[in-house]
């Protein structure tokens, strides 16, 4: 059974982002994807240390809750990595997720677990489609080294109220469909 393992980089439960990502889980179950959903906002996940103690081991010695996250991921097919943007960047929550995904790769830079198939979802209070997407395509692109290739990306644009989605029923409508869309 393959897996989906969704990582919710907003601190708000119910919010724009977490309504997304829980329609791409509807889809995934639909199609017998196993799916764990972590709210990075109720975690103790301390910033990387740079120990480098990870390009021999394939796991961090700090004693935090990536303990868990990093048993997902090497069983894990499917990623999600969702973010609001604040002041023109991923939140703090999902890069500081990110740093801690260094034991993903080998010291050579290869990836230790396979390849991770990554939807990337964004939410945005500016309006205008394309002001972004640089910034969302380096921040995918660096992570393709650590075997995680994005598949799909979703943005919610005009999102000023934790609450913008729901006057956005197609994005919900792609996310539902984006789940639905992956197989097992």
């Amino acid at each position: 059974m393959n897996k989906l393992v969704a990582f919710v980089g907003s601190p708000r439960k119910n919010g724009n982002i977490d309504t997304i990502v829980q329609e791409v889980i509807k889809g995934a179950k639909e199609n017998n994807i196993e799916t764990k959903i972590y709210y990075l906002n109720d975690m103790n996940i301390r910033p990387c240390q740079s120990c480098l103690y990870c390009r021999e081991h394939d796991s961090c010695p700090l004693k935090d809750d990536m303990q868990i996250v990093y048993e997902d991921l090497k069983t894990a097919n499917y990623l999600i990595l969702s973010s609001p943007v604040y002041i023109h960047q991923i939140s703090g929550l999902l890069k500081n997720l990110l740093d801690r995904f260094y034991p993903l790769t080998n010291k050579k830079h290869k990836p230790r677990f396979g390849i991770k198939k990554a939807i990337f979802i964004y939410s945005q209070a500016a309006p205008i489609p394309l002001i972004f997407n640089w910034y969302f395509r380096y921040t995918e692109k660096s992570l393709k080294a650590m075997g995680i290739v994005p598949i799909k990306r979703i943005k919610l644009m005009g999102a000023f109220t934790k609450d913008s989605i729901k006057g956005k029923p197609q994005i919900l409508n792609k996310a539902y469909k984006v789940g639905k869309s992956l197989t097992n």
